[in-house]
Order: structure tokens, then C-alpha cells, then sequence
């Protein structure tokens, strides 16, 4: 299925695509970057393995959240003295202080994606599939690539007016902690 089919408004932008990636959730034993307010996440497929530092801390209402997110390059493995120098890098080895950092959780996704026009905007929708062990679910998620966060915001109260959709009570890394029996908050 098409994510941007029967959206009133949406003009879909260029042809649908489809991604499979890996998510893997990084933290050291003791819960340092938990403990710090953020997540790391280091996300494998298609291109160069991307390492996303994630503040815990949502803002928003309704259907829009934000938060900060800084990424970059990483390399193969979950040595981040071995990454590439970032920002986000950096204030990783300066959380977790020589700890190594741990896989907490892994995701897998199959994500069909395409990029929409609404009003002003340009918003990415990815319809995922996602599996962790043994559980799967289906998550629909739209991002502000460029433009006016009215328009994203005008699209989540249109979807929250479908019957045919919830919107999610947890990230997908609760989902996955969950589902793996691995305790996970803020210190």
C-alpha cells in the first residue's frame, strides 16, 4: 500500500521506495547515556552505517513532536573512539567516559517511503514493518523534510481522524526493550 494514497491535499513527489534497514540501540551496562537523557541508535542498510544521538526529551503536542537528533557516519562496530569525528561522536565518548557500549535492542525494518507535498511543505511518509524477535507491527510515520510544521501538524490531525488508524502510545524502541525483557529509563 501506497502511504500517501487517499490523503486529501497530499501530492506524492516522485515514485514510492522501498528500504530495509536495522536499528541498533546502543547504551553501556550502567545506563550512562539513558542516565544522560539520550539514545543512540546506529542505523544499518542501504549506504554507510549512521550512528543517530537521540535526546529522550519530546516536545510537542497532539500528532508533532520534537526533539534534538544529531548524526553522522559511523563505522563498522559499536566502538565509537572508532567512528568518525562528530558532533554526535564526540558527546557519545564523552557520556559514556571508556564504557563500551552495549546492543540493547535491535530493529528490523521494511519501510515503503515517499515524500509528499502539502501546502508549503515537503514530509516524509514511511509505512514500516517492523520486526524485533519474534513481534511484529506496522507503524506509519511522517517527517518535516522541508517546510512549515503547520503543515505537518495539519497532516497528523487529518490521520488522527481515520478509524482505520491509532496513533502509537510508545516509541519503537520501548516496543522493542519490551519485547526483548530489557528494562530501559531515564536515571
Amino acid at each position: 500500500m501506497d502511504p500517501s494514497s487517499a490523503l486529501n491535499g497530499v501530492t506524492p513527489i516522485g515514485p514510492p521506495r522501498t528500504v530495509e534497514i536495522e536499528d541498533r540501540y546502543l547504551d553501556t551496562a550502567g545506563r550512562a547515556m539513558a542516565g544522560a537523557g539520550f539514545v543512540a541508535r546506529v542505523r544499518t542498510g542501504t549506504g554507510p552505517s549512521r550512528l543517530t544521538l537521540k535526546s529522550m526529551a519530546r516536545r510537542g503536542t497532539g500528532a508533532v513532536h520534537r526533539r534534538l537528533e544529531i548524526e553522522a557516519d559511523a563505522a563498522e562496530g559499536d566502538d565509537p573512539s572508532r567512528w568518525p569525528p562528530s558532533p554526535a561522536r564526540d558527546r557519545v565518548l564523552e557520556i559514556v567516559r571508556g564504557e563500551p557500549l552495549l546492543t540493547l535492542a535491535s530493529i528490523r525494518q521494511r519501510r515503503l517511503q515517499r515524500d509528499v507535498a502539502l501546502g508549503a511543505s515537503v514530509i516524509e511518509l514511511s509505512l514500516d514493518d517492523v520486526t524485533v524477535g519474534g513481534d511484529t507491527w506496522t507503524e506509519l510515520e511522517c517527517e518535516l523534510r522541508s517546510g512549515l510544521e503547520a503543515d505537518l501538524a495539519a497532516l497528523g490531525a487529518s490521520l488522527l481522524r481515520r478509524d482505520d488508524l491509532a496513533p502509537a502510545t510508545t516509541s519503537k524502541l520501548d516496543r522493542a526493550l519490551r519485547a526483548s525483557g530489557v528494562a530501559f529509563t531515564k536515571r
